[in-house]
């Protein structure tokens, strides 16, 4: 049993095992009644509700010890074996400090990599699920209950994930983090090399100063989510260097990757909009590094409509960030228009893909509904003046 984890014994795990699978909580804690205290029995019920919302989703599935704090926290485990690939490539030899570790997944990532860890938290129950979950690895990490505004040790990397809902409610002011921002910043510039996980919507103008410290900003998207914004600081930049950068992930690891600064391009004029044959949507790593611009001019496209994250052109793209359509016809977005473009192609129902426009696709869908037989894959986008409507070959529900 480690650092008071009371679940972490092969009485409870056995008590799992036979409820594996069990999705009615009245059944699940029947059965754990029957082999276990009544306090450890609902505290197993709780551990088995967690790994049932964990089963399919991007965590590392090593993490079987879990609150629902971190469950909802926790680096996905391609993100953190691609942090822990950057860190290792970087400083192999370096001790690394994992200060706001969670239930451990970065630092599960990290010491697979064979670097030294020293992971910490303030909070001794999600610290106790962190020590369990790292047990099995037999590494070299220390475990520290530890508020990251006062580290425990001397490292050469600094690893945080400052909490954002300190008190249960999202918090937009990074300065009532847990750590601060500012602390955070501090940590960093007191490091080699630091990594600071940030919400991927935040505007990089809220970071501050860095005082002249090499730094690079990182937006990572997994499986066409978006999951952080990365801050790499100090010798772990490399050549990030002062550079915005999309990282599009797989579950084996990079996929795309695309620099450079913010670049906002001309949208099609309305007769080139008609003529296109190819409709693409960047990867949403994309939209929020606001490399749209770069990513169009290299792909030979250009926006639909102004500040619009939908790209026409006449050439399918090459580029691994950017989903994209054959378009089959464009039209006004007028009901009678709409319908005339439907029954050409025998369309009736829709499922709607839409940018720019205050309805949601669901209503769309049922009013822009054609007369005929197949269903069609309808893109709406907002214009300069008015939208567009698309006509997309492609799968339902794409």
């Amino acid at each position: 049993m480690a650092f008071g984890n009371c679940l972490d014994s092969p009485a409870v795990e056995r008590a799992l095992a036979e409820v594996e699978g069990l999705n009615d909580p009245l059944a699940v804690a029947s059965r754990l009644r029957a082999s276990l205290p009544t306090p450890l029995a609902r505290a197993a019920a709780g551990l088995h509700d967690l790994r049932g919302r964990a089963q399919g989703s991007a965590l590392d599935q090593e993490l079987r010890f879990l609150t629902s704090k971190g469950l909802q926290q926790a680096t996905a485990g391609a993100v953190a074996a691609y942090r822990a690939l950057r860190i290792f490539e970087s400083s192999p030899d370096s001790l690394i400090w994992d200060g706001t570790a969670g239930i451990g997944a970065d630092s599960l990532a990290l010491l697979r990599r064979g670097l030294r860890v020293v992971t910490s938290d303030l909070d001794a129950q999600t610290l106790a699920c962190a020590a369990s979950n790292l047990a099995h690895l037999g590494a070299a990490n220390w475990i520290v209950r530890a508020d990251a505004a006062m580290p425990p040790c001397k490292a050469d990397i600094v690893v945080l994930d400052p909490d954002r809902r300190p008190s249960g409610a999202r918090e937009g002011n990074p300065e009532l983090w847990s750590p601060a921002m500012s602390t955070c910043l501090d940590l960093a510039r007191g490091s080699k090399g630091a990594c600071i996980k940030l919400p991927p919507g935040m505007d990089p103008a809220q970071l501050g100063g860095l005082g002249g410290a090499p730094h690079g900003l990182q937006w990572i998207s997994l499986g066409g989510q978006l999951r952080e914004l990365a801050l790499w600081t100090g010798c772990l930049v490399g050549d990030l260097a002062g550079q915005r950068e999309a990282l599009v992930l797989g579950p084996d690891g990079p996929r795309g990757t695309l620099r450079g600064e913010p670049e906002e391009l001309q949208p099609l004029e309305p007769g080139q909009l008609k003529a296109i044959g190819w409709l693409a949507e960047p990867d949403p790593a994309v939209i929020r590094a606001g490399l749209v611009g770069p990513l169009a001019r290299e792909q030979g496209m250009r926006p639909v409509g102004p500040r619009l994250a939908y790209l026409g052109g006449d050439q399918r793209p090459s580029s691994p960030m950017l989903r994209s359509w054959r378009v089959l016809e464009t039209s006004a977005l007028d009901p009678k228009r709409v319908r005339a473009m439907l029954r050409r192609h025998d369309v009736g129902p829709l499922t709607v893909k839409k940018r720019g426009h205050p309805d949601d696709a669901q209503t769309l869908a049922r009013r822009f509904k054609g007369p005929g037989e197949k269903h069609g894959l309808l893109a709406v986008a907002r214009l300069e003046k008015g939208h567009a409507a698309l006509l997309l070959e492609g799968p339902e529900g794409a």
